[in-house]
């Protein structure tokens, strides 16, 4: 049936026995109101679009008006004359990804090329901190103001400002990828402003690593004792140390050959070892059974942390304000008060990057003036005769 359809007629027509029927508005083309036998009303539009019929839903009745909803069915048509798509451009909206599907493919295509333990840190970023807030919305429409909400609530909220940072440098590189996976054009995390962050290094002086070794040896976790000195004596990443097996060392040699599953650069890395490490490795090679050289309770996995060893160990002597990580820039200050070059100390460590070990070059500014000095000495001196 086709008349123009008004409050009067929207409020009276029923489907009766039919399951649906539609009452075609005779003023505007395709527009019409569908009713179910439930009761149900709601106004739609028909139209073709590239040579298929397509029908829209505008809005249910009594929310929408009649003269509400044909205004509406009028803007549809003038967007179909100009070759859009209403009803494609809804379906492609319900259809685009999400954040939660940007972290699924995330985690699928780029998360395992990194190394185990900074999949299990972006893990916790994106579970516990970036889902929570923007897991339902569209790639599409996340913006800058969103990632700076996020920013500020893990700062101030949570009160972990360093953090914050590290989840907005994770997420722009999601959106990095989604951008060449053609879902967005832009990525709303670039150019979001960070949390100042001060550059703390700490280098335990020769003192304080010898109180460091006493409380080490009357500690009462030999594995977690074994494994902090085994820190101290190689200057490797904890999850390197940590994770170490058997198969990595060569004994005889004195080499330790970590692969690239188990770097920070993600390359194979071969570095000599210390006679003193040597003694250790040799000493706990003695009596172990499994394959990790620092095995956690049961034997069968890697002991996970040292937190509670670290700050047990740290109070019996007496060394405050330190971290584990400390004891990698200590190495380094002792490769440099022994003589070790810049290139030599990021061999050792595994660096890839000349500007990571410059870090320490203001290590050599006392050997550096002394050297001077010594010039200067020899000069005056020559002056004198």
């Amino acid at each position: 049936m086709s008349e123009r359809i008004t409050d009067a007629i929207a409020k009276r027509v029923s489907a009766g026995d039919r399951p649906q029927v539609f009452f075609w508005d005779a003023d505007v083309k395709g527009f019409g109101l569908r009713v179910t036998n439930r009761g149900a009303k709601s106004f739609i539009l028909d139209y073709r679009i590239g040579g298929r019929q397509r029908r829209i839903t505008i809005g249910s009745y009594p929310d929408w008006s009649v003269a509400a909803a044909r205004t509406e069915a009028g803007n549809l048509k003038r967007e179909v004359d100009l070759g859009n798509d209403p009803m494609g451009e809804r379906h492609a909206d319900r259809a685009a990804p999400t954040m939660r599907d940007l972290w699924d493919r995330y985690k699928r295509d780029h998360l395992p090329r990194k190394a185990a333990r900074s999949q299990a840190d972006e893990t916790m970023m994106w579970e516990k901190l970036v889902l929570p807030i923007l897991g339902k919305h569209k790639v599409t429409d996340v913006t800058h103001t969103d990632i700076e909400a996020l920013h500020r609530d893990i700062t101030t909220q949570r009160g972990t400002p360093v953090r914050a940072n590290r989840v907005i440098e994770v997420v722009r590189r999601a959106f990095n990828l989604a951008i060449r996976w053609e879902w967005v054009e832009k990525n709303p995390a670039s150019g979001q402003l960070r949390n100042p962050e001060e550059k703390r290094q700490r280098y335990l002086s020769p003192e304080e690593l010898s109180r460091l070794s006493a409380a080490l040896a009357a500690h009462h976790e030999p594995v977690s004792a074994d494994a902090i000195r085994m820190l101290m004596l190689t200057g490797a990443r904890k999850s390197e140390v940590l994770g170490a097996t058997w198969e990595m060392f060569d004994l005889d040699a004195g080499v330790w050959t970590k692969p690239s599953a188990h770097t920070k650069q993600r390359k194979e890395h071969r570095v000599p070892v210390s006679a003193n490490a040597l003694t250790l490795l040799k000493r706990i090679r003695e009596t172990a059974e499994g394959p990790y050289v620092f095995p956690g309770k049961g034997g069968d996995q890697p002991l996970t942390d040292v937190k509670r060893s670290w700050a047990a160990v740290c109070k019996a002597a007496d060394i405050t304000g330190a971290r584990i990580h400390d004891l990698r820039h200590s190495f380094a200050s002792l490769l440099v008060s022994g003589g070790a070059s810049l290139p030599i100390i990021g061999a050792m460590l595994g660096h890839t990057q000349v500007q990571t070990t410059q870090r320490y070059a203001h290590l050599y500014d006392e050997p550096l003036r002394a050297a001077a000095d010594h010039v200067g000495k020899t000069i005056d001196m020559a002056g004198k005769k």
